[in-house]
């Protein structure tokens, strides 16, 4: 067997909605390879105990080979996209390895209903265009009936996120007070021209609303209707942990499939591992029609 772990990984160009700037140029594009055997055995030993703000951040970090015009790509430069750039990268990357289709069931959150419902997605449909804007930095303009303050802010990246995630066990809010403390670059207030060193309750309230409409993608929100009760609900989808389930739930036959093939094959478990899911288990189905027609014989 040679140079199956080559041929069996396919990578692709994607594009991201909000993009970095290198230089003076900004690029959205970047190049993404599918899952290895190496990776799904990665995320089984070693991701789990990672929180769920990093594990985009290590699973990306073996995927990804380019980002713009830059490779190859450490943790800290993914780590320090926009998280809306981080959930598209995740959704590109499910659709290279499972497929567009994302199906699974759920339970309506209508306590009196509780009934079970299937869902039903597409990549496709929760991937956002491209933004209208091509700038790392923002300002928007907010008022109380103190005084108006004019704030200079970045979007929040992967490392806001791993940053605030142990907070936001305990306290959420406290989370969402450090994520802005870290993205805003300043406020002035406009009639007195004084910087604050301090964010004004009136910035705190305004600003989240302001960097969702920034960044949309960063924030995947389901409207969905129960086909039982007929009530509408809304329902957050976080790319991450869901690939990261259906990746480990596949992956619980990592080993055993390696131990077929190997077996049967006399491939090495390097060699079997570098090839994608899809490519091992239709060796698989292979092998069990063979076997399959060896016993009716």
């Amino acid at each position: 067997m040679n140079d199956y772990s080559l041929h069996s990984r396919q990578a692709i160009e994607v594009t991201m909605p909000g993009g970095i700037a290198v230089g003076d140029c900004w690029y959205r594009t970047a190049r993404l390879r599918s899952l290895s055997g190496h990776d799904e055995a990665f995320l089984m030993e070693e991701v789990s105990a990672l929180t769920p703000a990093a594990r985009p951040t290590a699973l990306l970090a073996r995927c990804l080979e380019r980002l713009g015009p830059t490779a190859p790509i450490d943790a800290r430069a993914i780590q320090s996209l926009a998280i809306g750039d981080r959930e598209a990268l995740l959704l590109h990357l499910r659709r290279l390895t499972l497929g567009e289709s994302i199906a699974g069931v759920l339970s309506c959150p209508h306590p009196e209903c509780g009934a079970k419902m299937d869902l039903v997605l597409t990549v496709n449909e929760l991937l956002m265009p491209p933004y209208p804007y091509e700038t790392p930095l923002h300002e928007a303009v907010v008022e109380d009936q103190a005084a108006r303050y004019r704030v200079s802010f970045r979007l929040p990246n992967g490392t806001d996120q791993e940053a605030a995630a142990p907070l936001a066990v305990t306290d959420a809010a406290a989370a969402a007070d450090l994520v802005l403390e870290r993205c805003v670059q300043e406020v002035t207030e406009l009639e007195s021209g004084r910087a604050l060193g301090w964010l004004p309750q009136a910035v705190k309230a305004v600003l989240p609303s302001k960097m969702v409409d920034l960044d949309p993608q960063a924030e995947i929100l389901l409207h969905l209707t129960c086909p039982e009760c007929a009530r509408a609900f809304v329902l957050p989808f976080d790319t991450g942990t869901y690939f990261y389930q259906e990746i480990t739930r596949q992956a619980q036959d990592l080993y055993r499939e390696v131990h077929l093939l190997a077996f049967h094959y006399h491939w090495s478990e390097a060699e079997i591992l570098g090839m994608t899911a899809r490519r091992r288990r239709r060796y698989l189905e292979l092998l069990v029609d063979e076997l399959g027609e060896g016993r009716r014989k």
